[in-house]
């Protein structure tokens, strides 16, 4: 039986390097790469937090630039628990269909015209939350961060900014981590809303059915909420940890 699960775990950790073309060491030299090279990130350095030692990526998922200059910066907007699989291009087209599984097969960004706030049938706790997390979005050996390590992170101090362009962005630790404005996909209409002014980013904790963790931060109150809960078929953004 060990033996067996041992295999498993080599077969996993080499799918894993092969589909991403990356390992778990250190990245601090080289680039990270995903979609098959498409886009390429680098590791911030480590930030020292109360939830332990957190090493985020330089960009969000999608983005190609990390500069709060441009929209480049934004990203793509997920819908929660889905595999990067296009639906959260901010070209991709709309479907009112809810998948009946995990796996979505198209490229479509999910309307929740009943406001069931999920995309899938079926909620689905482990899509990106605990051991299996089967439709990681993130390069290999990256993830999802926790609430708490958002909470843990924001707790070093943190300044809502203004770019040149006008673009709203939050500043954490003295700009050790930098957050964009990239707004917000409505799973009611799949209509874009407060592109520059506010941000939405997910948490991989699972709070109740159709819900899961965020931390959202607006230019009005300059202020954020790390306590906030989203539903999952809406599109935010994500910044992935590296995993422990």
């Amino acid at each position: 039986m060990n033996k067996i699960k041992y295999i498993l775990i080599l077969f996993l950790t080499i799918s894993c390097c092969c589909v991403y073309g990356q390992g778990y060491d250190a990245n601090f030299s080289k680039p990270i790469t995903t979609e098959n090279g498409k886009f390429v990130y680098y590791e911030l350095p480590p930030i020292k937090t109360e939830a332990g030692i957190l090493i985020f990526l330089d960009r969000n998922l999608g983005a190609t630039s990390s500069s709060m200059e441009t929209s480049d910066s934004w990203g793509d907007l997920y819908q929660w628990g889905r595999a990067t699989d296009g639906h959260e291009k901010r070209l991709s087209d709309t479907t009112f269909l809810i998948s009946n599984t995990y796996d979505v097969g198209n490229n479509k960004f999910i309307i929740d015209e009943h406001r069931a706030n999920d995309w899938i049938e079926t909620p689905d706790d482990d899509l990106w939350n605990g051991d299996a997390k089967r439709n990681n979005p993130c390069p290999c050996g990256y993830r999802v961060p926790t609430q708490k390590e958002w909470r843990a992170v924001m707790d070093l101090g943190y300044q809502v900014k203004t770019s040149s362009s006008g673009y709203y962005y939050l500043s954490i630790n003295n700009t050790q981590l930098i957050l964009p404005s990239a707004g917000l996909r409505n799973a009611y209409t799949g209509n874009f809303q407060y592109l520059g002014t506010r941000g939405y980013y997910w948490a991989q904790d699972v709070i109740s059915h159709g819900l899961s963790g965020c931390i959202d931060f607006n230019k009005n109150d300059i202020t954020t909420n790390v306590t906030v809960y989203g539903f999952r078929a809406f599109g935010r953004s994500v910044r992935c940890v590296k995993d422990k």
